[in-house]
Order: C-alpha cells, then structure tokens, then sequence
C-alpha cells in the first residue's frame, strides 16, 4: 500500500491479512510488515487503512520503535497490549571513531573515562567536543582517570550511544559515575536524540 501526494509517493506499509471467523463475527488478523512514513499526514493515512480493514478484528505489527506515530494516534493506547522486546544492540568497537560519527543534540565539551576489558584500545579517558546537531571530534584527553567528567563502562557508552537510553538513567542505576559535578545533565541531554531508535527487521 503506498498514500501519494500531487502524485509523489509519502509512505508505504506492508501487510498481509489472515481470515477468520468466530460465532461472534469475524475475527481476522492484519499481519503489519512495514510502516514507513515521511510526514505525519501520510503515517496517519497508512495506519488509518491498516487498523480498519473490513473483517479484520486485530491488527499485529511486527516490529515498531517505542515512538511510532500509531502509539499517539490510538484512542485506548492500554488496549493495544504493547510491549517491548529486545530487537537494538550496540557494541562499540572504536569509541572514538563512534563518538566522533554521530551528532549530539546540544553542545558538548566532556570527558569520559571508558573501560572495556575485551578491547584495550577503548580503555581511557576521551575528550568529546561538539556544537548541537554539529560535527564532533573525540581525542585522548591526558588527564587520569579520576580527573574525567564521567566515569563509565563500554557497555553503558554503547547503551546510551543511539539516545534512547539517558546517561542519567544508567547513573542512577549506578552504572555511570559523575566525577565532576554537574557534568551528567549537560551530557546526557547531549547524547539524547529526537527520535527512538529502533529496527523493522530481525537478523
């Protein structure tokens, strides 16, 4: 299925339906692959067709990011009966070259003391330097460990890298340490990100 606009494509879902029918009425299921939207008006237009298909009593997408579009379009958003599985890991294997390569969504100026016992060239403090949505640049810092900003695992970096899990969170978790007062905030909204991450296929 695809929704158009002065002829020029918006958005596209995939589905197939399974037919069904109870003594109640009909019971079928919509089996949602993809639902890819480049504006709201045409996510509105594809989940609008795909939760009212006639004889259809349920509609099962395969895999959405916990900020699709549909979770804000549902009336009852506790009837659909969402949940969350694992389907997003991060394992970085060159944290300067990864922090380097994404964007930030505020300024940045903080140092991280990282360890990672399986790949030593990661194990270090890290200078990370950016302007919001700007280039960054990531550099050994020479200071010791102790005098970082924020003290944190590869596991924790690689966890809040994509922005959907806050540095805030995992500090108060216990698993991120402020060394410096008043580093955690400003980096943690740094590393945050507009949109959730999320992936539509399984590997």
């Amino acid at each position: 299925m695809v929704v158009e606009r002065e002829g020029e494509p918006r958005g596209y879902a995939t589905f197939r339906r399974t037919l069904d029918w109870q003594v109640t009425g009909p019971g079928g299921t919509v089996h949602v692959g993809e639902v890819v939207a480049l504006d709201a008006a045409a996510a509105r237009a594809l989940w609008g067709v795909l939760l009212d298909l006639d004889l259809m009593s349920g509609t099962e997408p395969f895999l959405l990011p916990v900020d699709d579009p549909v979770t804000q379009l549902l009336v009852n958003p506790r009837a659909a009966g969402a949940r969350t599985v694992d389907n997003v890991w991060v394992r970085l294997v060159d944290v300067p070259a990864a922090l380097a390569g994404r964007r930030y969504q505020t300024d940045v100026d903080v140092t991280l003391a990282v360890t990672d016992a399986r790949l030593p060239a990661n194990d270090g403090v890290w200078r990370l330097q950016a302007g919001a949505f700007g280039d960054a640049t990531c550099e050994p810092a020479q200071v010791p460990p102790s005098n970082a900003d924020l003290a944190l695992d590869v596991r924790e970096l690689g966890a809040a890298y994509l922005g959907g899990t806050s540095l805030a969170a995992l500090a108060a978790a216990g698993l991120v340490e402020e060394l410096t007062p008043g580093t955690l905030a400003a980096a943690s909204a740094a590393f945050g990100w507009p949109v959730a991450p999320g992936c539509g296929w399984v590997f």
